[in-house]
């Protein structure tokens, strides 16, 4: 169940559709993200292609991809936490519709800002063949990002029932939770409220199951999320973090750590002889602990030579390697019951007070879960064997632990995320302007802004302007950067805009990349296929094979044969054609051709209009 060695988890085979369905919705949650993972799950959830395909690198391809995306993807993430693509392009404009940042209102005495911290997707499936829809649920503690390090990820998929199911309430009111995030009024906004109203409508009617003989029953934890009886989910109500449950057998793995979280486990068990207590983190995490808080604990840190395995064979990267573990799991067990849990939170004082964090309990039995199974599946054997990749670890010396630089720079963006940040867009003359404004400026942010698509840094101030803008540098995403001794922070944060003219910039974005006859017929090839990898092959091959029209090269006989078979199985996506006709500019007698035989394509089909 957990074994490193052998129990890996694809993360685009998690997010791609059943055979036989395709994406009717996609709702996710991350506390960091990288926009071009999030650009590698949109292609594993729409077109169910592999990450690391030959379509990633085709921008005809990314298009399709990212406009398959906009309407049915939405991804929610921590402000401040979005990180710098490594190649920005025109393109990453589409994805303003499918990201939305998250800033929790202070909370607290005294009130401080809670992290918007879980991971986890929400995803419907449509049958092609109109059967009941599946309904899935990836509980993560993974980020959005490339992150070498472990993680841990759990997948349940169910179906639709008559009766309400109680167990995928709180999904529900998680969903709920995130739907308040989406505001404005524009036709984006409106598409994502109601495909979100829509899912929490029947996800409370799904029954989701483990597929597992370990578990008998599991709760889903939205941790810090309103529930529609009133209060918040919280883990105090569960009996890992209830301070009178008791435990014979304990098991957390965080990355990070709160001494007093620890020594609330450490102190609780006070009629139980000898509890057995291990806990897996890392190394720089047990600078917070004394002996006195964790003496009951086995501490075990993850093995340099692992951590520095990935840098050891990769020394032509400009990033090292390194990697660790970030997976947060814990089992519990009294007598004869066991309980797994697995999500997003780290034994820490925030995670319990005030984040937002989202957790699946799972219900089992001391026969199928306990520490003696857990630690020989994680330890891959033996605790003292040559294949466990952890290792038994005593408490450095107690020392200072004041925040470094790269966190107070860190610091410095939340702190400017959580300012009133407005944007407008003016025209001037053939060109555009946008204005960015901070009302509640503090002249101590020491942050440069750029328009993401546009490498002009300047100073955060009340007001800034970025003149000379073309339509394809238009964009709610802007790159911030805070530095200091030689240290840069650079995160992208993203400012409501008003007044961009946002049907001539996507008609700019179609147009940088359809230029042409051949670029035009290979989109289309491809939007018509069935199979997106296997379409994107197979006009490679006819393209190669000298099967082609006379003049621009372009396989014609087999565009039209994939047009006759879309009209006669699939008239919804064959009028998906009317989107790229009516957005590509240049003018060819190959196009003309094609928008005639198109008119005639849609009345011998019985499409008017």
């Amino acid at each position: 169940m957990l074994k490193p060695t052998t129990d890996r988890l694809d993360y685009g085979k998690l997010l791609s559709p059943p055979e036989g369905y395709t994406l009717g919705a996609a709702v996710g949650a991350s506390y960091s993200l990288d926009l071009d993972a999030l650009v590698g799950a949109c292609m594993a959830l729409g077109l169910s292609a592999d990450v690391d395909s030959a379509l990633i690198s085709s921008p005809v391809y990314m298009l399709e991809t990212l406009r398959r995306a906009g309407d049915r993807i939405a991804l929610f993430c921590q402000a401040g936490q979005i990180h710098m693509p490594s190649n920005a392009t025109a393109l990453y404009i589409l994805l303003e519709k499918v990201v939305y940042q998250i800033q929790v209102k202070k909370q607290g005495y005294p009130p401080q800002h809670p992290s918007f911290h879980p991971k986890f997707w929400v995803l419907k499936f449509d049958s092609i063949k109109g059967k009941d829809a599946c309904y899935r649920i990836i509980v993560l503690s993974r980020n959005l990002t490339f992150d070498r390090s472990w993680d841990v990820a759990m997948m349940l998929e169910g179906c639709k029932r008559k009766n309400a199911e109680s167990r995928s309430k709180p999904l529900a009111d998680m969903l709920q939770f995130l739907r308040g995030f989406i505001t404005g009024s524009d036709d984006s906004a409106k598409k994502k409220n109601d495909m979100l109203r829509k899912l929490i409508a029947e996800i409370e009617y799904v029954e989701f199951s483990p597929d597992s003989r370990d578990f008998t029953d599991f709760e889903f934890l939205p941790v810090g999320v309103p529930k529609t009886a009133g209060g918040k989910y919280e883990m105090s109500d569960t009996p890992l973090f209830s301070p009178a449950s008791s435990f014979h057998e304990l098991f957390i793995m965080s990355p990070f750590l709160s001494d007093s979280v620890i020594k609330e486990f450490n102190q609780r068990n006070k009629n139980i002889t000898n509890p057995e207590c291990l806990l897996i983190t890392r190394k720089e995490s047990l600078s917070r602990l004394s002996p006195e808080q964790c003496s009951k604990f086995s501490i075990y840190t993850m093995k340099d030579i692992v951590v520095d395995g990935e840098t050891a064979i990769s020394e032509d990267e400009l990033i090292p390697g390194k990697q660790d573990i970030h997976a947060k799991l814990y089992m519990w067990r009294r007598n004869s019951s066991s309980e797994l849990y697995l999500g997003s939170l780290n034994a820490t004082h925030s995670a319990l007070n005030g984040n937002i964090e989202f957790m699946i309990r799972l219900v089992s039995s001391n026969k199928r879960l306990n520490m003696k199974k857990l630690k020989e599946d994680i330890f891959c054997g033996e605790c003292d064997g040559a294949d466990n990749p952890f290792i038994l670890t005593k408490l450095p010396e107690q020392t200072e632990n004041g925040e470094d630089t790269h966190n107070l720079l860190e610091q410095q963006i939340k702190q400017l995320c959580r300012m009133s940040l407005k944007a407008s867009v003016e025209e001037s003359g053939d060109m555009f302007r946008i204005i960015v404004r901070v009302d509640s400026f503090s002249s101590a942010t020491g942050i440069d802004i750029s328009p993401l698509l546009v490498d002009r840094y300047v100073p955060v101030a009340p007001e800034v302007a970025f003149d000379g803008l073309t339509y394809l540098e238009l964009s709610e995403f802007f790159c911030v950067t805070a530095q200091k001794d030689g240290i840069k922070v650079r995160r992208v944060i993203m400012i409501p805009t008003e007044n961009i003219p946002r049907e001539s910039r996507e008609h700019a974005v179609v147009n940088s990349i359809i230029k042409d006859s051949a670029s035009f017929y290979q989109y289309i090839s491809f939007m018509l296929g069935d199979d997106y990898t296997k379409s994107a092959l197979e006009y490679s091959d006819i393209s190669n094979s000298g099967f082609f029209s006379g003049r621009n090269g372009i396989a014609m006989p087999a565009i039209y044969e994939r047009m006759l078979r879309t009209a006669a199985k699939s008239k919804e996506k064959f009028l998906e054609l009317d989107y790229v006709l009516q957005m590509v500019s240049f003018e060819s007698a190959d196009l003309k051709e094609f928008r005639s035989l198109y008119e005639t394509f849609r009345k011998a089909v019985g499409l008017r209009g």
